[in-house]
């Protein structure tokens, strides 16, 4: 079983496409296997780029947890709207610390790695070999 971190680490690839805003080809382990893929597909770019599957936990904010959680008791509060979940500083940081750790216990448990859409980094757009043969020029 994969720990977090497996799950979460980048993943460099080659990519294809004919369109620098959208690749539709790939991910591709190998550059040769990209340069293939571009040339039958007829895609003129190629790309190496790197994506970090999403680290759930990192969206939990307690801040945000206790403002909804507050608007949902406001019918539960005094005539001067004082909040109830009114908790020193610590005590907030400390169910933060817990929850994103039971969230990466579960996403760990269920092997979760979720890919985003968009490119972490990437390197250089090049000119397929095949485009840069059709063209003239050297391969």
């Amino acid at each position: 079983m994969k720990t977090i971190d497996q799950l979460t680490a980048g993943q460099t690839a080659w990519y294809t496409s004919n369109d620098v805003e959208v690749w539709a080809g790939g991910p591709f382990e190998s550059r040769e296997e990209a340069e293939a893929e571009a040339e039958a597909e007829e895609h003129r770019l190629i790309m190496q780029a790197t994506k970090y599957p999403i680290l759930v936990s990192d969206y939990f904010d307690q801040d945000a947890f206790f403002e909804a959680a507050e608007e949902s008791l406001y019918d539960q509060c005094n005539d001067d709207g004082d909040p109830i979940l009114d908790f020193k500083p610590e005590v907030n940081a400390d169910l933060q610390t817990r929850v994103r750790k039971a969230i990466d216990e579960w996403q760990v448990a269920h092997q979760l790695s979720p890919q985003p859409w968009r490119f972490s980094s990437s390197g250089e757009v090049e000119i397929a070999a095949w485009a840069k043969a059709a063209e003239g020029g050297a391969a």
